[in-house]
């Protein structure tokens, strides 16, 4: 199970970084990273990472879940992440 978990963070950060690397506006500063008022679950910080990465926040939040249920490192980082960011 613990493989499965590792196999599914891992696609999910080579998703991320492949977006990255194919996008048009790498140059682009897309500003701060923030929590975001607008796409917003429980405190925003998916749908903000989302926006800073420029993708559906949708795979942000399943990352943060297989994350939160496969390591219980994600419940802490959220928590920490939520205290940190600033609003949008």
């Amino acid at each position: 199970m613990t493989t499965m978990m590792s196999l599914a963070v891992g696609l999910a950060i080579g998703y991320f970084v492949y977006q990255y690397a194919v996008s048009n506006n790498r140059g682009a500063t897309r500003g701060r990273l923030h929590k975001s008022a607008s796409d917003k679950k429980i405190a925003g910080v998916c749908g903000g990472l989302a926006e800073y990465l420029g993708c559906d926040p949708t795979l942000i939040r399943i990352a943060w879940a297989v994350l939160a249920f496969g390591f219980g490192t994600g419940v802490l980082l959220y928590m920490i992440c939520a205290f940190i960011l600033p609003e949008e």
